[in-house]
């Protein structure tokens, strides 16, 4: 064999074993959710590798609260079953709420109805980011907060993430169309940002009212204007300098303490 063929068969097996170690390294990273099974048990993890579902522990049950409704930002969608998230994310950190509930509830195909259309679909209709309201049994996990949820033949309400959306941004810009009250969630101003918790309220359908939550990060700049010390839980009265059709990256003009 000589030297040119004994070359080329060298070149193609270093590019073989690059390839396999590419393949091998984009399987170990690819997923964003995982899945263990062992003993008919499935833990279902987040992006960031915390577990938000551990099926292994389904009898783990320390209270059953029957005939309850709860409200839940839709985390994951995923293998039979939907997780909402009892608050935000922003990044790495969250921002939990008492109007919200964490939960795991079975997709069983129930029906569900939007909240401002009233048509009629199955879970299919479900996605990441949607608010669900959901009623039914629910049971809690005291060992680490988390909860199953049995909508049991009920429908389930979604208020599409779109939709509520576009109803934040109708009170961040100061629309009567949803009465709000804002109050600091937590404060962070010697780094630069709040947390403002909205609330907001909404009687579409005039026999039922909710109450719609939403927090923003809102960032305190050199020229902002600062009334009042800013405590946890204090309402306060907001002005951003750059709202334009846009929940993220918002800079306040002012912020003013409103004694009560």
């Amino acid at each position: 064999m000589n030297k040119k063929k004994m070359l080329f068969i060298i070149l193609i097996c270093i590019l073989l074993i690059f390839v396999a170690i590419v393949g091998i390294l984009f399987f170990i990273k690819r997923p964003q959710v995982k899945e263990e099974n062992s003993n008919n048990s499935s833990v279902i993890y987040d992006s960031e590798g915390h577990v938000i579902s551990d099926l292994s522990k389904k009898d783990d049950i320390t209270e059953t609260v029957e005939n309850t409704v709860i409200q839940g930002i839709v985390e994951l969608h995923h293998n039979g079953y939907i997780y909402t998230f009892n608050g935000q994310h922003f990044g790495e950190f969250e921002f939990e709420m008492d109007e919200y509930t964490r939960a795991n509830i079975a997709d069983k195909k129930q029906k569900c109805i939007d909240y401002l259309t009233l048509q009629e679909y199955d879970t299919d209709y479900i996605e990441e980011g949607d608010l669900l309201i959901c009623s039914g049994t629910l049971y809690k996990k005291g060992y680490s907060g988390e909860n199953d949820f049995d909508t049991k033949d009920n429908a389930i309400i979604v208020l599409k993430s779109n939709d509520y959306n576009n109803m934040k941004l109708e009170v961040l810009k100061g629309n009567s169309i949803y009465p709000s009250t804002v109050t600091i969630g937590e404060s962070y101003a010697e780094l630069g940002y709040v947390y403002l918790k909205y609330s907001l309220e909404d009687d579409t359908h005039s026999d039922t009212g909710y109450n719609f939550p939403f927090a923003i990060k809102a960032y305190i700049t050199e020229n902002t204007k600062v009334i009042g010390k800013l405590e946890n839980g204090k309402t306060v009265k907001v002005q951003y300098k750059n709202l334009e059709n846009q929940l993220s990256e918002l800079e306040l003009e002012s912020i003013e303490i409103i004694e009560k």
